[in-house]
């Protein structure tokens, strides 16, 4: 299991796609990346995708910061990096009042490609950890979702899906209490777009299978940039 934050991150109103996507890369990725208690930090860009419906846009990026502990969860608003910068950066390209936060325990269910099934060799190769970039589906349980939503064929499903890596988190009671803001989190991965787009349209059922668990979900594609 490993500890980690996510930012879900609305857009501030009037500012155009491409503008609020590179002032989340630069200057606030590079100002974000030095934060000290942050162990990974991955920008989540949300990408279109026919696959998916209308409300795949609701949120415009995703925040992946990997901590090493609950405590540091916590206490993650009070870092100094964040504090003297990024705090009062935020407004300049975030929609504040509609921005959330999950506090999450992560767990592993697919590491990575299956070795020695015939796969192809820069396939088998792949890793999102020697990648600066890759495509993610990002799958939020809302809160008023299904909570029976996580289920012991996940993994399977997710291998159905064709998948390179799948993760699946649920929420710090720590942090959320009783009232989390999502009830849990799948993630799974491939090299680009074009291979999810493969995969998903040679197994279209397992993918509305894995809508229809959440009941009431936030879901979207994003290419993944890792900057630690």
């Amino acid at each position: 299991m490993s500890t980690k934050m996510y930012g879900l991150i609305p857009r501030k109103p009037g500012m155009g796609r491409d503008e609020f996507h590179d002032y989340y890369r630069h200057p606030h990725g590079t100002m974000g990346r030095n934060m000290t208690t942050m162990r990974g930090y991955v920008q989540n860009h949300q990408i279109d995708t026919d696959r998916l419906g209308p409300d795949q846009a609701r949120f415009d990026a995703v925040a992946e910061i990997w901590l090493d502990n609950e405590s540091d969860v916590q206490t993650f608003r009070e870092e100094p990096i964040l504090v003297k910068y990024l705090i009062e950066d935020e407004p300049k390209f975030v929609d504040m009042p509609n921005l959330k936060f999950f506090a999450a325990d992560s767990e592993v269910l697919v590491s990575g490609p299956r070795q020695n099934a015939g796969l192809h060799p820069g396939d088998e190769m792949w890793s999102p950890a020697t990648r600066p970039l890759s495509v993610k589906l990002l799958h939020f349980i809302d809160a008023d979702g299904n909570p029976d939503w996580a289920h012991p064929d996940d993994q399977a499903l997710g291998q159905k899906l064709g998948a390179f890596r799948h993760t699946r988190a649920t929420p710090l009671a720590s942090v959320h209490g009783n009232e989390p803001t999502f009830l849990g989190l799948h993630e799974l991965w491939w090299p680009t777009r074009t291979d999810f787009h493969r995969a998903v349209d040679a197994a279209p059922d397992a993918l509305q299978e894995l809508l229809a668990r959440a009941g009431k979900a936030t879901t979207m594609l994003v290419q993944a940039e890792r900057f630690i």
